[in-house]
């Protein structure tokens, strides 16, 4: 039978400390509830599949490092970002084993977990801010990017950050013991509402600026990039209007041009893909510390305490739902990534150099640019020739290039 059809007089004349026994114990019990369901059962399964999915992402993008399929400097950021994600990972799944076997939860303990937590924010923030200012400064000086921007410095970057993170764990450690400890607070005074509340604000307060910083840095250095390749592609049409031998060719055949030169080994659609994922999965935690920013009420938390956490969970479940999706979105967008996870699991990837898009298109650059019936021929073989090797010579005349296709035009990685 409920509660609520009892009929008693009994509670009407509870003192001052039974009434505020009776409420700590309720809001215990609602709280362990918020923690065993928000912390762990719904997060056990996102997190195990976040650790097993990072852990494939990173071992894929360390040996295409090593091999220098892919470009370092770029791609050891976002195994930065892939290590912030994974520790996160598994203080998640700890604080799973906490609050689904502890026989009292610890609301203390779980706040240590919490301070580990926010390691893929700071990781994908350093990461994201980094790959933008380093595509900002390859267009700014491009004379000086090699030069500057070395992989030694990169590492020094991150290992940088992963001092300042350390630090910022020690001091939320630092203040909750002042607040905690009975010695230490004795000493110090500090309550929850004073010292604890200040500190979480100007944490808050910093991981807004972080965000909004990151997403910036990101426009602004595609709004310059692209500036800078209006402004390159002026000066290559305006090459192409003025050449002697090329005067009848048409756009359509200065795109395929550009289409056949070398793309960046990192384009800046991809960072923008994992910028659109940190921003977009993101938000729901900086609303969350905007808000805690923003309340001006020094008890509000402590007196809503379990309503506060269940909020919390669900943030930390997107938190943890963008770290399951980059590395899905990695594997299907990069090649050499992919490639590199079918060669740990054994399987060998067949790649074919003469395949038909990218013979149409040599073939529709050369009809369109032959004026002579025999240099059309000429010109037809030497492409077919330089389609067959993946090379753009053009040094070898018909009859090596009859040589050359009685040879092997596949290439097993």
């Amino acid at each position: 039978m409920s509660s609520a059809n009892v009929r008693t007089d009994c509670f009407f004349n509870l003192s001052t400390e039974e009434r505020i026994d009776l409420f700590k114990r309720r809001r215990s019990l609602l709280l362990e509830t918020v923690y065993r369901l928000y912390y762990g059962k719904l997060m056990l399964p996102m997190a195990m599949l976040g650790v097993i999915l990072t852990t494939l992402y990173l071992a894929s993008s360390y040996k295409a490092i090593c091999s220098r399929r892919v470009s370092r400097k770029c791609y050891v950021l976002l195994f930065n970002r892939a290590i912030g994600d994974i520790l996160s990972c598994l203080v998640a799944l700890a604080t799973v084993v906490y609050v689904l076997f502890a026989h009292e939860v610890n609301r203390d303990v779980v706040f240590l977990f919490e301070s580990f937590f926010i390691g893929s924010f700071w990781s994908a923030m350093v990461s994201y801010t980094c790959l933008s200012m380093l595509k900002l400064y390859a267009v700014w000086k491009p004379l000086d990017y090699r030069r500057m921007i070395t992989m030694k410095r990169c590492i020094y970057v991150i290992v940088f950050s992963w001092l300042m993170f350390m630090a910022i764990c020690v001091i939320t450690l630092g203040v909750t013991a002042l607040v905690k400890v009975p010695t230490l607070n004795d000493w110090s005074g500090c309550k929850m509402e004073t010292c604890l509340r200040t500190m979480y604000r100007t944490r808050n307060f910093a991981t807004v600026c972080i965000y909004l910083w990151t997403i910036f840095v990101f426009i602004i250095t595609v709004l310059l990039i692209k500036r800078a390749e209006a402004f390159s592609n002026s000066f290559k049409t305006r090459d192409y209007s003025t050449s002697s031998q090329e005067t009848t060719m048409t756009m359509k055949t200065i795109k395929q041009q550009r289409n056949g030169m070398p793309r960046a080994r990192f384009p800046l659609w991809k960072l923008g893909l994992h910028i659109l994922t940190f921003a977009g999965l993101n938000v729901f935690y900086v609303v969350w510390c905007v808000g805690l920013v923003l309340n001006t009420d020094q008890c509000y938390f402590q007196r809503n305490y379990a309503e506060m956490m269940r909020i919390l969970g669900c943030v930390r479940l997107t938190l943890v739902l963008r770290i399951c999706l980059d590395p899905l979105l990695s594997f299907l967008t990069d090649f050499q990534l992919r490639r590199c996870f079918l060669q740990m699991l054994g399987i060998k990837h067949k790649i074919s150099f003469t395949s038909p898009s990218g013979i149409l298109k040599r073939e529709a650059f050369t009809n369109e640019e032959s004026t002579d019936g025999q240099q059309h021929k000429n010109h037809h073989d030497r492409v077919d020739c330089v389609s067959s090797f993946g090379t753009q010579s053009t040094s070898l005349s018909p009859s090596h290039c009859e040589i050359a296709k009685s040879g092997s035009t596949r290439t097993t990685f």
